[in-house]
């Protein structure tokens, strides 16, 4: 007998199977795997969720809140924050971050579900910021922070995929603070 749940908890329930399944199997799990992992009927999982792609919107927010919440900016409040380490330990991070969860990241960031609904912040607004505020401390030269960002933030993405598919992490991670150094380096 299925216990009586509040909308919210029966909700966090698909959320979770979901998560679960997305981690474990990746970007083929459907709905009837959902459903069948969360003990709930298919049209309970479609008053919640209308469409497959808003569960998988859900999930996508959910862990980008998570990677926030995990790896917050440091403001200079406390004192001064050395900039170009700050770009450097939210690379490894993300790569740390992308390792842990390469099933559902896989499905959230790099499937069709990613082309047709894309995160309109995949990460680049926040390296901007670092950039930004590295720059107003004269930590980094003048370059625009918006395209800078983009592009560094491909390079960390390609770094996850590298590690993922057996790359050796020292020679990828050496590579990769090398190129967010050159990148970022004060105008000599």
């Amino acid at each position: 007998m299925r216990r009586r749940l509040s909308p919210e908890a029966r909700k966090l329930e698909i959320v979770e199977a979901a998560e679960r399944l997305l981690q474990a199997k990746g970007a083929g799990v459907r709905v009837e795997d959902v459903v069948r992992e969360a003990g709930v009927a298919k049209g309970t999982f479609f008053l919640y969720f209308p469409t497959w792609d808003d569960l998988l919107v859900t999930l996508r927010d959910r862990l980008v809140a998570e990677f926030d919440a995990a790896y917050p900016l440091p403001t200079e409040v406390d004192g001064p924050v050395d900039w170009p380490a700050v770009v450097a330990w939210q690379a490894r991070a993300f790569l740390d971050f992308a390792a842990a969860r390469q099933g559902i990241g896989q499905a959230l960031f790099h499937s069709d579900f990613a082309e047709h609904r894309p995160l309109a912040d995949n990460g680049a607004a926040r390296i901007a910021a670092v950039i930004r505020a590295g720059q107003e401390a004269e930590a980094f030269g003048p370059v625009d922070p918006e395209p800078t960002a983009r592009l560094l933030f491909a390079a960390i993405d390609d770094a996850a995929r590298a590690l993922a598919a057996g790359a050796e992490r020292a020679a990828t991670m050496a590579a990769l603070d090398e190129l967010l150094r050159r990148a970022l380096a004060p105008a000599a």
